[in-house]
């Protein structure tokens, strides 16, 4: 398999390898045969992700097998932060690694903060290969820093600010699609902020566990963690400031995609109008602890839960509202990218082209890390003449 081979033919390619008939997969789907022809032959879309996740299950593969591994690492032959790399990092302890922690010497707190905040600055401006370059010595200094931090009085921080680097680890990977790893570094990163104490890690590692499950379509526990994290809180503590504010939204907004996914509309319409409420009193949009949390956020993800619902009227009605101009780079270009979605589902090609290449221009490792991006330029190239399409597709590593 190539990382390029249309979506359908991975269906078909899954499909043949399982030795069923396209009328046995629409069985399991609950599709019919017709539908999985089409969607085989490449003339229907599948860009709802619990359909994808069924197709997967069904199929007894990853989504990630069916959507292709994204390429963007791909194309910096000097890229030292491989995945490899990654994990390796996330794999080491100090008592076990030897020589490779004994002569690295802990970074000072300070400097610690600014390393994680540097990570979670290219993480929002989608530079991924940048990032990729420098998780895994991020990810070994943290370590360190909690053994150096070990006990006293700045154990607590140390252990915080490793939290926070497992935690845009855990959201890189998700990006790659390399859940499995996430959920490694994501696992971390609880344990480490539920070891420091701090109610705001706490919070934020609890929103990046029901992240990562969400990507590995475990869309029932990522509910489930949603739900007890919003419960454990004391009262009234998500009120008390705009750090406290934001995460609470932001564990909400992800809790209800996961409660879409599940079908469950009420549950989806419940948690977004609670994370609206957030960010009505936090009175605009902010990035308080990188959530990009705000009002504009909550629209995003309104137009995310159309599109998850397959509301196409709903998406199409949302989009103009979206405005996603002040959040970090990699916020607009989501936004962009679930715009072109809709339309393109309206039929209204041009306007999807023009919203796809917005979203390319502006972060273009995060578009072709994108499953639904490369399959939406797939299909507006089929529907369009324009040349400019053309160009996009291959940019987006759409075409054969």
């Amino acid at each position: 398999m190539t990382d390029r081979r249309p979506f359908g033919k991975r269906v078909k390619f899954y499909r043949q390898r399982r030795g069923l008939h396209q009328w046995q997969l629409g069985e399991l789907v609950n599709r019919s045969e017709d539908w999985v022809y089409r969607v085989e032959a490449g003339t229907i879309p599948v860009n709802n992700v619990k359909m994808l996740a069924d197709l997967a299950d069904a199929l007894r593969v990853h989504v990630e097998d069916l959507q292709g591994a994204p390429t963007l690492l791909d194309d910096h032959e000097d890229h030292a932060g491989s995945v490899p790399a990654i994990r390796a990092a996330l794999m080491q302890s100090r008592r076990l690694a030897g020589a490779l922690y004994d002569a690295r010497e802990p970074l000072r707190l300070e400097r610690l903060t600014v390393e994680v905040n540097d990570a979670w600055d290219l993480y929002q401006h989608a530079q991924y290969a940048k990032l990729a370059s420098r998780l895994p010595s991020l990810l070994a200094d943290a370590r360190v820093t909690t053994q150096e931090h070990s006990a006293g009085k700045d154990k607590a921080e140390a252990l915080r600010l490793f939290a926070l680097t497992c935690h845009v680890t855990a959201a890189f990977l998700r990006k790659l699609g390399e859940t499995n790893l996430a959920w490694t570094a994501a696992d971390q990163g609880d344990v480490a902020a539920s070891a420091s104490g701090d109610l705001t890690a706490i919070v934020a590692l609890r929103r990046c566990v029901a992240h990562v499950q969400l990507g590995a379509g475990l869309a029932a526990e990522a509910v489930s963690v949603t739900q007890d994290a919003a419960d454990d809180l004391p009262k009234g503590w998500w009120e008390t400031s705009p750090v406290a504010l934001s995460l609470y939204g932001t564990l909400l907004l992800n809790g209800s995609v996961a409660a879409a996914r599940l079908r469950d509309r009420p549950l989806a319409d419940h948690m977004i109008d609670k994370a609206q409420q957030a960010a009505e009193r936090l009175g605009g949009d902010a990035n308080e602890m990188w959530t990009s949390f705000g009002p504009s956020n909550v629209e995003i993800h309104r137009l995310a839960l159309a599109l998850e619902f397959e509301d196409v009227q709903r998406a199409v009605d949302i989009a103009p509202r979206v405005k996603p101009a002040g959040l970090p780079l990699e916020r607009r270009a989501r936004a962009r990218l679930d715009i072109a979605r809709a339309y393109g589902e309206a039929g209204r090609t041009d306007e999807a082209i023009d919203h796809l290449k917005r979203a390319y221009k502006n972060a273009p490792e995060q578009m072709r890390a994108h499953g639904f991006a490369r399959d939406l330029a797939r299909r507006l190239y089929k529907r369009s003449p324009r040349r400019d399409v053309r160009e996009l597709a291959l940019g987006l590593g759409a075409l054969d």
